[in-house]
């Protein structure tokens, strides 16, 4: 199965900055964290939740970049299937940025 879904770097994002911190991943955390980003159905939200629990505990998360939990990720259909299904327009547009020096430090459209 093939993730096809921009909410997975979102929700790998949300996995990693987790992990990164040591914060340990509970469905009643992640939960609250992706609804920052995915604006989705809670009970869509819990069992995406619950499946990254499991990931969890099967995987050593904590090692792996985005990239790498995407990866993981990919190994469960129905993980993959509840991503998937997320509608686009539900994710929030998430922009983690640092600045140094001079000059704008631009994240989105500008000159909107």
């Amino acid at each position: 199965m093939f993730i096809e879904s921009v909410a997975a770097g979102v929700i790998a994002n949300v996995v990693y900055e987790c992990t990164r911190k040591g914060v340990s991943l509970t469905k009643d955390f992640l939960v609250r964290e992706l609804s920052k980003a995915v604006n989705d159905d809670q009970q869509k939200l819990a069992s995406i939740a619950e499946e990254l629990v499991k990931l969890d505990q099967d995987e050593e998360l904590e090692d792996l970049s985005e990239k790498g939990i995407i990866k993981r990720m990919q190994k469960y259909p129905e993980l993959v299937n509840a991503i998937n299904s997320i509608n686009q327009r539900n994710v929030q547009n998430i922009t983690n940025q640092n600045h140094y020096g001079n000059g704008d430090n631009v994240g989105g459209d500008k000159y909107c």
